[in-house]
């Protein structure tokens, strides 16, 4: 028995979380390889999000299961505009390697493994007291009850 194109699109969307995370929000998709012909290819959503930040989330390809683009990026309606996935997905990830960005949404695992980039203007007052999450922190030290673990395994 086939299945539908909307059945099919149902089934590339179930288990993954959009990027950009908020709706209609749209990222700048593009398509790279790590200084080799043969490695891994990355997607990367960059989010301008203000003039003072930008957010770049880099995936592997292959955790990517959809693309939309959107007919018209003032009004995104998702009935609306081109759902890549697939073999479709690939080919077009193909095509634009290297070569240029397309807007739309990705819709990404929700186990993949990810890079996330901020670039953000800050004050030196803001930029002192502005910290990534350390080893220490309770953020990241969640599993561990214990305030002398260091990582999630706990020592």
């Amino acid at each position: 028995m086939s299945k539908t194109e909307q059945q099919m699109r149902a089934m590339y969307l179930s288990g993954t979380v959009s990027i950009p995370p908020r709706f209609p929000d749209l990222a700048e998709i593009s398509f790279s390889r790590n200084d080799s012909r043969e490695g891994p290819v990355f997607v990367t959503a960059t989010q301008r999000l203000s003039p003072k930040l930008v957010i770049k989330r880099s995936f592997f390809a292959p955790d990517v299961t959809s693309l939309f683009i959107p007919n018209d990026t003032n009004q995104v309606d998702l009935e609306q505009g081109t759902w890549l996935e697939g073999e479709v997905l690939a080919e077009k990830a193909y095509d634009l390697l290297e070569k240029g960005t397309v807007t739309g949404i990705i819709y990404v695992r929700e186990f993949a493994q990810s890079i996330l980039e901020m670039e953000a203007g800050l004050t030196a007052a803001e930029s002192a007291q502005y910290y990534p999450p350390l080893p220490d922190d309770r953020s990241v030290d969640h599993y561990c009850m214990h305030p002398e673990g260091v990582s999630a395994g706990c020592r």
